[in-house]
């Protein structure tokens, strides 16, 4: 990459090495480093499979950042900006929102400067801005189950090769895992079995797609053995709520289990009609 694209991107990557010395995980950016995609890729990429300091033990002035930058129940929007200044009592920071991610701005000052400020729960700092950073900590995770240092290093050079000339890209969910150290899933979907008919069935499945998707994984399940509405609860001698009732409620997860602190789960519920 040139000098003057990397000038372009108004980071100080001397700093940020010394911030990845801390994690031990994320590889240093290089000179020969060049890949970070346009457009809604390259924000895909930071805010969904880059190592991020999430505690932000390294956050501070001039920092490149991914955040909501619109806050909306059912649309937020995410983009990409630098710290301009930091507020620890209260806990937000002014940031210069990048000009391609002013449109959804609903403030006009915001809109026309880019200025924002926002909680720093919302803010993010990626690690790896390259994606041969991924492709490094994919690879190294990836090869770390052979038996000696020479077959690693072997395997994290085949690995790499194929990685990085993307001959092969691996799930998103691999992506954001792989050498990462985390209790992540390595899966992207899951179909679960069918929903056994009883509050203790629904229960325990609940509990499976709950964990599944905060480990990053996507729900199937299929509600077609639920009873339907007002049909007998012979133990209880009641009625039962119906299947629908019983899936809204697995539904609803969706919006209550956050993905790796940059997104919601994705469920696909069917029943038969």
């Amino acid at each position: 990459m040139s000098v003057v694209f990397r000038q372009k991107m108004n980071i100080d990557f001397e700093r940020l090495n010394e911030d990845i010395h801390l994690f031990p995980q994320v590889h240093p950016v290089t000179p020969d480093m060049k890949i970070t995609h346009k457009g809604v890729s390259r924000l895909v990429m930071l805010d969904r499979y880059t190592f991020k300091d999430t505690a932000k033990i390294t956050l501070t002035n001039g920092d490149f950042v991914v955040l909501t930058i619109k806050e909306d129940p059912k649309f937020p929007a995410r983009g990409l900006g630098y710290i301009m200044e930091i507020d620890w009592e209260s806990k937000k920071a002014k940031v210069l929102v990048e000009e391609e991610f002013r449109a959804v701005l609903d403030d006009p000052e915001e809109s026309a400067t880019g200025l924002i400020w926002r909680s720093l729960d919302v803010i993010e700092k990626p690690l790896e801005l390259f994606y041969e950073q991924i492709a490094k900590r994919n690879a190294t995770g990836l090869a770390s189950v052979e038996e000696t240092e020479d077959k690693r290093i072997e395997w994290f050079e085949k690995f790499y090769n194929e990685l990085v000339s993307m001959n092969f890209i691996p799930a998103g969910r691999v992506l954001y895992g792989a050498g990462a150290e985390t209790d992540v899933t390595f899966f992207n979907c899951y179909v679960m079995p069918f929903v056994p008919d009883s509050r203790e069935g629904i229960s325990d499945h609940r509990k499976q797609v709950m964990e599944i998707m905060s480990r990053g994984g996507g729900v199937g399940t299929n509600g077609s053995t639920l009873r339907p509405r007002n049909t007998l609860a012979r133990g209880v001698n009641g009625k039962s709520s119906g299947s629908v009732s019983w899936l809204d409620d697995i539904a609803k997860l969706t919006h209550l289990v956050e993905q790796g602190g940059s997104r919601r789960g994705a469920q696909m519920i069917m029943l038969a009609d």
